[in-house]
């Protein structure tokens, strides 16, 4: 009976001690806040999945800012009615933060291409600043783990945008093997795709990059609306670009239906290059990431001088470099592969699919 006793008094001492100690345990280190404020305006609130949209970061230093000896990166979470997070825009800001000043303004604009989750409704921004595990406090509302609330907007179902009907020309979407959520697509030598006329002026976004190493000759692009409309890009290396091209109603016409081709002046077949550069025996022109259509008069205000009036145009002509390297001819030295600029992805069926639904992720 005796030891019977002992034992419960022994919980009930060691249960009063764990309380006691509880809520010093709870009690959180508070947050060190730097006179930084962060700020995020979009160029339209309202937005349809899957649409690009134009960005403005502003970050604000007051007098009583700490010098920050890292270069933290900027955390952008955009987070559904139930808090749960549904992508993100995280990237290194414009100067890096090692340089920023006391009492300074820094701002600069990004495009996002916003993904297409099952989600429409509001979604509310939230901004940070991070280096690996460590997060700085910053002046705001904190949402939590130093996560602040910078603005609000709405996403919209995609019946409110142009659709883009995909021809010939296309192999099927696959994922970057840096970014497996990243979804991007081969095209051939030539590529199709069309949609209906707005008989308005549109804006075309088009996000691509290319192995430019496998080309005998500079490549060079033609992006052109019924083939008379467009722009002409001489590609300079392996890196990605974004163009942004405004078509005029006029120049729509009045078919009910328009096609938009991309051409390219060459394109390659990795198999056959000497040396080869895999065993992907398909004809590659340009790897696309995105491509979207807006009616230019939905879209908001768009940075000044990143927009390129389309005019007239003349698409490259046939080459024989195709033909060439299908048969086996040398075309170009082939580099080494380095990641997805220059390793052309494994063979993939024809017949492109329809995009990804990602699967919303929690939050950091």
């Amino acid at each position: 009976m005796m030891l019977g006793r002992s034992w419960r008094a022994g919980v009930f001492v060691l249960a009063a001690t764990a309380a006691a100690l509880l809520p010093a345990c709870s009690r959180r280190k508070p947050v060190e806040v730097n006179d930084i404020t962060a700020s995020y305006k979009v160029n339209r609130a309202r937005a349809p999945l899957g649409s690009a949209i134009e960005e403005t970061y502003t970050w604000t230093t007051g007098p009583a800012f700490k010098k920050l000896t890292k270069d933290y990166r900027a955390l952008v979470h955009f987070v559904d009615s139930h808090k749960v997070m549904l992508f993100e825009d995280d990237h290194a800001p414009v100067p890096p933060t090692s340089s920023w000043e006391a009492g300074k303004t820094y701002t600069y604009t990004r495009t996002k291409f916003i993904p297409i989750y099952p989600y429409v409704g509001e979604v509310e921004v939230r901004m940070g600043l991070y280096k690996d595990r460590e997060r700085v406090g910053l002046k705001g509302e904190d949402a939590g783990f130093q996560e602040y609330k910078a603005a609000k907007m709405e996403l919209l179902p995609r019946t409110d945008d142009i659709y883009l009907v995909y021809k010939e020309g296309w192999h099927s979407p696959e994922s970057s093997p840096s970014n497996p959520s990243q979804e991007r697509t081969w095209t051939k030598k030539e590529a199709l795709v069309s949609f209906k006329n707005p008989k308005k002026d549109v804006v075309i976004y088009l996000e691509a990059d290319t192995n430019f190493k496998a080309f005998s000759e500079q490549p060079a692009l033609t992006v052109s609306v019924n083939e008379k409309t467009g722009i002409t890009v001489r590609i300079e290396n392996s890196e990605v670009f974004l163009k942004k091209i405004r078509v005029k109603a006029d120049d729509l016409g009045k078919d009910e239906w328009i096609d938009l081709r991309l051409s390219m002046n060459q394109s390659f077949v990795p198999k056959n290059l000497n040396p080869p550069l895999n065993n992907d025996d398909r004809e590659l022109g340009l790897l696309v990431y995105h491509l979207y259509v807006g009616e230019a008069a939905k879209m908001g205000e768009l940075p000044p001088r990143q927009v390129v009036d389309a005019g007239p145009v003349t698409p490259p002509a046939a080459t024989k470099t195709a033909a060439k390297t299908t048969a086996g001819v040398k075309t170009a030295p082939a580099a080494k592969p380095t990641g997805a600029k220059v390793t052309a992805p494994s063979p993939a069926a024809k017949t492109p699919a329809p995009p990804a639904q990602p699967t919303p992720k929690p939050t950091k």
